[in-house]
């Protein structure tokens, strides 16, 4: 079929740099659609981890005339309840959004297909349901049914919201019959006492190649200002300045022409918004009660962009990133979606134009540190990920070429670069925690979760680095042998025990991360049995058979479920065993901790009984004590909230952890 020069080759792109020659036209396409979308609710949702974008692609057999459906809570695109309770946990409220997709590979809108996905739509949020579901949809269906259970309705902010898209590769042309099924449908939602309906959206090949270059954020954006003032030079920055935008010009740079906010505009901010808390309320209420005052009482926004050209009182500004105004931009955007005139609330923007990485680094860090930010946001930005990022770089042309992209789409300007090629910080943060800390059955959870969980046990500044290089580099090879369908697509779920198992088959025992030679000598034997496309595939098939006659044992032998197994410590353990057993890795286990260097932030420091100073160091899932005898050239002075790097001992008497070796990180 012949579609568009220009979507063609956004098309194209993006099959080359996911892999996906090899698969259907219509197949790709789907995943194409569902991939531009979805990104445009949450930028980072895919990367190189395949999962999530299976997971939502639901089209096949028997699927309701649907091709797409992601469910939303909080922002954040989720595949299982353990990830709904996280987030609930987090946050303590909950916002639900339903995103159903159909996509044609067609010229046309066409009035029966349209009706199937409506018909589809209606019967998935129904309580009863009277279509066949292929498997796919019925995991949705169970998500679905959780969060409008009594313990997830109780912490509801809202009515979830019903987002539609029908995709063809034609011109939309406003056909009545089509516009009224859309309105019929408005009204179904709107009688089952549910569901609000957010937006109901055909999308041309013209409005989906928008969609596609929005979420690029490649793009220019023109906007009138007033009073802009020239900052001073600085080394590395083109172009500086700081200007007054009022709100209704600052609305159109941060949403599309259909009204949804960019996202991925807030690539490089350190938090998502965090929706309705004390200090987002305040600034609502200063939009609605004196949106003059905004400007003396907010901080502002900070753009980043890569040039800006000024034509009196407007700017062009190109591909822009908000790295500081988070919740300030969403929280204009929230009162203009409610109806408050925010055309008299004016905003002060400092824009910088600049393609400098480690500028952009420091002004992340510069324009956040005065806020309430979790630590584990500003991890990316540490010392270790940047050596770790060129370790990469250094290390991979022997084996595999493989980015460790720190900062979200930082290597998107760079056709040559595969999303095959690249892995992220959540993915290295979930899949390392699986492999090599033995814990595939928490490694699905949120990275900012895992920081905090194992936080003390990676991303250790003494820790090498080939580990983490081989986690990736397993990481990629098990997905192209998944996208190639050489191995069965039902232990996709089973990654991370796989390459647990894998890593414990071939190398047996993980020693210390801390004594250098040791662990790259067993990563390197890891390297090696992998390197081999041919060689990498038998070994992935032998555990894949161990793995098999695991799972059959655990339901035959020990009578356990099935069900659930992925999360299930227990599980784990029965895996390891058996693939010990299996290769005979019958190594001792490295327990030596006091070789172990770890770091960590001094969380208080106080006075004992005799007056000599002790503190805390915050770690998981207790503080951990130092004292002034055992760190005698520490400067417990104003040491509160540094960082620091210590060993740890054990005192025999009370048979509890404290700190030694206490060392300020300058």
């Amino acid at each position: 079929m012949q579609i568009e020069p220009i979507i063609n080759a956004r098309f194209k792109q993006f099959r080359q740099k996911n892999e996906l020659e090899n698969i259907p036209d219509g197949e790709a396409f789907e995943k194409f659609v569902n991939y531009t979308i979805l990104s445009l609710h949450q930028p980072d949702a895919f990367g190189a981890d395949s999962e999530l974008l299976d997971f939502v692609c639901v089209g096949g057999m028997a699927d309701m005339g649907i091709d797409g459906l992601a469910i939303k809570v909080n922002g954040i695109i989720i595949k299982s309840k353990v990830d709904i309770q996280d987030i609930i946990k987090r946050f303590k409220r909950v916002e639900v959004e339903f995103i159903f997709i159909q996509s044609k590979y067609k010229p046309n809108f066409n009035k029966g297909e349209l009706n199937n996905f409506v018909d589809g739509v209606r019967d998935f949020l129904s309580e009863e349901h009277h279509f066949p579901m292929n498997d796919a949809l019925k995991q949705q269906l169970i998500l679905k049914e959780y969060i409008l259970s009594d313990d997830v309705i109780i912490m509801w902010d809202s009515n979830p919201k019903v987002s539609l898209y029908y995709v063809a590769m034609g011109r939309w042309n406003e056909a009545p019959d089509l516009v009224g099924i859309q309105n019929q449908f408005q009204k179904d939602l709107k009688s089952l006492n549910v569901y609000e309906c957010n937006f109901f959206r055909f999308v041309d090949s013209a409005a989906l190649k928008e969609i596609y270059d929005s979420i690029q954020n490649t793009f220019t954006a023109t906007i009138d200002t007033r009073h802009i003032m020239p900052l001073t030079d600085v080394e590395d920055v083109t172009n500086s300045c700081i200007s007054i935008v009022y709100g209704a010009e600052f609305i159109r740079l941060i949403s599309t022409e259909d009204g949804i906010i960019r996202k991925s505009l807030f690539n490089d901010n350190v938090r998502d918004f965090q929706g309705t808390n004390p200090v987002n309320s305040e600034i609502y209420a200063t939009i609605q009660d004196n949106p003059e005052q905004f400007i003396v009482l907010n901080n502002g926004i900070t753009i980043v962009c890569d040039e800006f050209k000024q034509n009196n009182t407007k700017l062009s500004i190109s591909n822009p990133q908000i790295v500081n105004g988070c919740q300030t931009s969403h929280v204009i955007y929230e009162a203009y979606k409610r109806g408050a005139d925010i055309s008299r609330v004016p905003v002060s923007i400092k824009f910088i134009s600049t393609t400098k990485e480690e500028i952009v680094n420091d002004i992340v860090r510069g324009t956040n540190r005065q806020n309430i930010v979790l630590e584990e946001a500003f991890e990316a930005t540490k010392k270790f990920h940047k050596v770790l990022e060129e370790f990469f770089i250094a290390y991979s042309p022997e084996y595999q070429k493989i980015y460790y992209e720190r900062r979200s789409k930082q290597y998107q300007h760079n056709p040559t670069i595969k999303q095959t090629e690249k892995v992220n910080l959540r993915v290295l943060t979930q899949y390392f925690v699986g492999m090599f800390l033995n814990k595939p059955h928490d490694s699905h959870r949120h990275e900012s979760i895992l920081l905090k969980d194992y936080g003390d046990e990676i991303f250790q500044d003494s820790h090498s680095k080939l580990p983490y290089f081989v986690a990736a580099f397993s990481f990629l090879k098990l997905e192209k042998f998944l996208r190639e369908q050489q191995l069965p697509s039902y232990v996709r779920p089973y990654k991370a025990h796989i390459l647990m198992m894998l890593r414990e088959g071939i190398a047996g025992y993980v020693p210390s991360f801390y004594r250098e030679n040791t662990i790259d000598t067993y990563s390197q034997k890891i390297l090696d049995s992998l390197k081999d496309d041919c060689h990498a595939l038998i070994k992935f098939k032998e555990i894949v058979s161990v793995f098999d006659s695991s799972m059959n044992a655990w339901e035959t032998e020990l009578g356990k479920s099935k069900s659930g197994t992925k999360d299930v410590e227990a599980f784990t353990e029965y895996l390891l065993s058996l693939t010990r057993k299996q290769f005979k890795a019958f190594q001792a286990p490295d327990t030596d901790d006091i070789e172990k260097l770890y770091s960590g932030k001094v969380v208080n420091i106080i006075r004992d009984k005799y007056g000599n100073y002790c503190g805390f160091i915050g770690r998981q899932p207790d503080n951990l004590f130092f004292h002034s005898s055992y760190n005698k050239n520490l400067n417990f002075d104003l040491l509160k909230g540094k960082w620091v790097t210590y060993k740890i001992q054990k005192n025999i008497k009370t048979n509890k952890n404290f700190a030694v070796e206490v060392t300020e990180v300058k």
